[in-house]
């Protein structure tokens, strides 16, 4: 069982010590742990999916009206960076350890 104690500091500066304030008799809680309430996993599908879109909608970037090469060098480098990241991804789940 966790001890509560209330705060009994001050928290507004010049504040009268006599008067009630609605801070008065606030807990602090102790920090929740995420497997405290149920959650042990990872988001697994939506990460990766979305990662695709990135990469897709970076690629469609290159039709335009645009003139400059200096825009398709970049929005190629990133979608590059972004698949690079994904496949390397892939190749490491593929042969992770599994419990």
């Amino acid at each position: 069982m966790v001890e509560r104690s209330p705060v009994s500091a001050p928290t507004e500066p010049g504040r009268d010590l006599a008067t009630p304030s609605p801070l008065d008799g606030y807990v602090l809680e102790p920090h929740e742990r995420p497997e405290d309430w149920g959650w042990h996993q990872e988001f697994k599908v939506v990460p990766r999916i979305l990662g695709w879109l990135a990469v897709i909608s970076l690629l469609l970037m290159l039709v335009g009206n645009h003139t400059g090469q200096v825009e398709n060098l970049w929005v190629i480098g990133t979608a590059a960076v972004i698949a690079a990241y994904l496949v390397r991804d892939a190749v490491r789940r593929r042969n992770a350890w599994r419990n």
